[in-house]
């Protein structure tokens, strides 16, 4: 159903840079949480975990491998039960690459797949402050093959099951891989899925300091590096959201890693309180892939929605709120439930990221319940929806895993930190409100619009951690001066594409831009006849692809 598809597309997503990217979680009530433990490490030292260990199969003898010099974690925590050591030619070349302390097989592999184990330096400018063990996936077909290396930003996503067997319900990520023949390798992005410090927690600021792209660029670099003295083919990253956020900021510090790089739906001149989307999600949004007239009909829609939601916020707040005892959620201090609720009114905005054709449809049901139904069904109705579309649990400060692993709190601190966040815009709901006549009011005032996006990050953090524009400078600056060749593809029915690059006078940067396209339609099997002819040219000339 379209419905559940935008559900599930939209939970990992919500910034204005990188909604995610993969989009692999739910909005829905029954998320998976899992409590990380509290440390008292500081940034000056803190623990190293125990190497993993690789077991054979249960007909051959136990074996292991290890190069940390001290641990207090099980090995059963880093790789899991059940895995088996990965025997063959290419595993022990993989295995003799620096800073690799196992390969592994998951008992449900192919033969070609593998699970790499890396001992990564926390701090690469000092190795001595100790180490993590981060997980890389790869799915061989050859030496001499291009190699594909994707980066999503978050846990690894084709780590489990055949590479090519499609998942109902999730856009294919390795589709380039398939129909280049590459040999695909993705890494876990530091910090989120297994790839965790000992001693990881979510209210300890200790570890975030080594939280930071340029930290995250020298665990690729050093993993592409080692590669390359094994695999002799033409290298290719890629990266969609977040990771193709990313993906431009490894080429502003590695443009020799790869030959070729591909970013889709990258916002990479978001910054600190961006301009620009709330504008578009109440003017334009829309126009172009469902005509103007019924484009605005949606954009009014979904404003009386959120003038109804307002309208009846003192019933709607205390159900709203209630969401959070329910779900277990831990919210800053700043964030009342007068607020938490009026973030999620503002953020229906969010919808124009996906095709939210199925959830207009339902506003529009909802609404016209109010004269035909008890009012406390309504509200339910109503509030119900708005839980769907922006659940509380997008405002939480605990470290909540999903079924990926992928941890949400870590994406909003990058956010917060480097990656950059938008500022609420409520003028054109306050001018709504005012023609209402109703005198309802929002509690969020003008002046605290620019900073309610920090208040999803602990206090202790925004203490220490302040917003560096580099990490954005750097990657809206690589698109004007790169010589490696880059390939954007932009889809410009996404609101978010008001922070994407759409034009630029560099030969070597190559941009598809798709007007009536969602956040999840930029990859090359969206593009026009047209467009992909010149795509494959580019590819296949890049990567020396007969």
């Amino acid at each position: 159903m379209k419905r559940q598809k935008l559900i599930n597309l939209m939970a990992l997503l919500l910034v204005g840079t990188m909604l995610f990217s993969s989009c692999r979680q739910t909005g829905e009530t029954t998320k998976k949480k899992k409590k990380a433990k509290k440390t008292t490490t500081t940034s000056e030292s803190v623990e190293t975990t125990e190497a993993p260990s690789e077991t054979t199969s249960p007909e051959t003898e136990e074996s292991s491998e290890t190069s940390a010099s001290s641990s207090s974690a099980n090995s059963s925590d880093v790789i899991g039960q059940g895995n088996l050591r990965a025997e063959g030619e290419f595993a022990d070349k993989v295995r003799s690459l620096p800073c690799v302390v196992s390969v592994e097989r998951l008992p449900e592999y192919e033969e070609n797949q593998y699970m790499v184990y890396y001992e990564m330096p926390l701090d690469h400018n000092d190795p001595e402050k100790g180490t993590f063990y981060q997980r890389m996936y790869i799915y061989y077909l050859g030496e001499e093959r291009p190699n594909h290396f994707y980066c999503s930003g978050y846990s690894i996503f084709n780590g489990v099951g055949h590479l090519f067997e499609e998942v109902p319900g999730e856009y294919d990520v390795e589709e380039f891989s398939r129909y280049y023949e590459c040999n695909f390798i993705e890494p876990e992005y530091r910090f989120d899925g297994e790839s965790l410090p000992e001693g990881f927690a979510y209210d300890n600021p200790d570890y975030w300091e080594y939280l930071t792209c340029s930290q995250a660029a020298d665990d690729f670099h050093l993993m592409i590096t080692g590669l390359k003295t094994i695999l002799s083919g033409k290298w290719c990253f890629e990266g969609m959201s977040k990771g193709g956020e990313f993906t431009a900021y490894h080429l502003s510090r590695y443009p020799d890693d790869c030959d070729l790089f591909i970013a889709e739906a990258a916002m990479l001149r978001c910054n600190r309180g961006f301009p620009g989307m709330y504008e578009y999600t109440w003017s334009t949004a829309g126009d172009a892939r469902y005509g103007k007239e019924k484009a605005k009909e949606y954009r009014d829609l979904v404003l009386a929605f959120q003038v109804e939601a307002i309208k009846n916020r003192e019933e709607l707040v205390e159900m709203y709120y209630k969401e959070v005892t329910t779900m277990g959620l831990t919210l800053s201090e700043e964030m009342t439930p007068d607020i938490l609720f009026d973030c999620a009114v503002l953020d229906l905005a969010f919808l124009w990221q996906y095709d939210p054709e199925d959830t207009f449809k339902d506003m529009a049901d909802i609404l016209s319940m109010k004269d035909q139904y008890p009012e406390q069904y309504y509200l339910q109705e109503f509030e119900s929806i708005l839980v769907t579309c922006y659940g509380p649990w997008q405002y939480e400060l605990d470290g909540s895993e999903y079924e990926d692993k992928s941890r949400y709190y870590n994406f909003v601190f990058q956010c917060y930190r480097e990656d950059g966040y938008y500022a609420y815009d409520a003028s054109y709901l306050r001018e709504a409100l005012e023609k209402d006549g109703s005198g309802a009011k929002l509690s969020i005032t003008e002046d605290m619009e620019e900073h309610l996006y920090e208040l999803r990050v602990y206090k202790e953090h925004r203490e220490r951690f302040s917003f560096d524009p580099s990490v954005s400078e750097a990657r809206s600056a690589v698109v004007d001066t790169t010589t490696t060749p880059l390939i954007l593809i932009n889809g410009l029915t996404d609101e978010h594409h008001v922070a994407e690059i759409t034009e630029t006078n560099n030969p070597n940067v190559h941009i598809f831009n798709l007007p009536e396209n969602f956040h999840d339609e930029t990859q090359f099997v969206d593009l026009s006849i047209e467009d992909f002819n010149e795509f494959d040219s580019i590819v296949r000339e890049t990567l020396s692809i007969p």
